[in-house]
């Protein structure tokens, strides 16, 4: 079967979605558990904390543990993250984070929460596609990126007032930015209107290419941060001269930074 008809099969549930829109069932609150925010970084010889999570909110899934071992929520029903831009140093757990989400993903049912990933490196993916809520596993250079960023723009239209929501998670945000103009207009309606229409975008980026795509930086005011040696480039990311992201344990801590605090967290054990 191509790639384009893999495309095609994945994104058929319209019928389901137009069905749950006559529900309209209320929104559930954000739900941020964990830890209060933190202003320093000043620790030593830190453990991820032992800690699983066996039942989920509806709509929710799990970003990691907090450093009390309580989990680290995000609701898909809340629209107030926005898009969550995932930086960090080659090696640092970028991809091992979208993967930790598409894991996550799985706790609820399938029709309420699906994921579909761009990645350059399609082969990476191979345990996440065999997940029941995996609308596919595309690669970001492939004339198929177009097309789904363009179908998920349409689905956004529907999705408002269903319990449906859907995670698309883009491993390289350079990529997408380099291609045309579709693309890029999509890519940033997508950005701005995705979380209020269910549709969310989670982008990673090395944040040595930075220079060329800081114009994208405003569209991500929560941030999830692994390892960063260089400060001058960490600043790009996080104004905070106290929080140091060259401390973070290569691919397994990250912190969570949005505009009323920072917090840091320990990906989840694989179930």
């Amino acid at each position: 079967m191509s790639t384009t008809d893999q495309f095609s099969l994945a994104l058929q549930p319209h019928q389901d979605i137009k069905a749950e829109l006559r529900q309209n069932e209320s929104s559930l609150p954000v739900t941020v558990s964990g830890a209060g925010t933190e202003t320093t970084t000043e620790y030593s010889t830190p453990q991820p904390p032992e800690n699983q999570i066996s039942t989920l909110p509806d709509g929710s899934i799990q970003l990691g543990l907090a450093e009390d071992g309580l989990p680290v929520l995000m609701n898909l029903y809340d629209p107030a993250p926005g898009p969550l831009l995932v930086a960090g140093d080659g090696g640092s757990g970028k991809t091992a984070f979208l993967q930790s989400l598409a894991q996550a993903s799985d706790f609820q049912t399938p029709g309420e929460v699906q994921f579909g990933v761009l990645t350059p490196f399609p082969e990476e993916w191979t345990a996440q596609e065999a997940l029941p809520n995996c609308m596919g596993i595309w690669p970001a250079y492939h004339s198929v990126a177009s097309k789904l960023l363009c179908q998920l723009v349409s689905w956004a239209e529907v999705l408002p007032g269903s319990r449906q929501a859907v995670l698309i998670l883009f491993d390289g945000l350079d990529l997408l930015t380099s291609g045309g103009f579709q693309i890029q207009r999509d890519l940033r309606w997508l950005l701005l209107y995705g979380p209020e229409r269910q549709v969310w975008p989670v982008v990673t980026v090395n944040p040595g290419r930075l220079a060329r795509l800081a114009t994208w930086l405003d569209y991500f005011q929560t941030r999830v941060l692994g390892q960063v040696k260089r400060q001058q480039t960490a600043r790009l990311l996080v104004g905070d001269p106290q929080i140091d992201l060259a401390r973070l344990q290569p691919g397994r801590q990250f912190g969570l930074s949005r505009p009323d605090g920072w917090l840091r967290f320990w990906l989840p054990p694989v179930q």
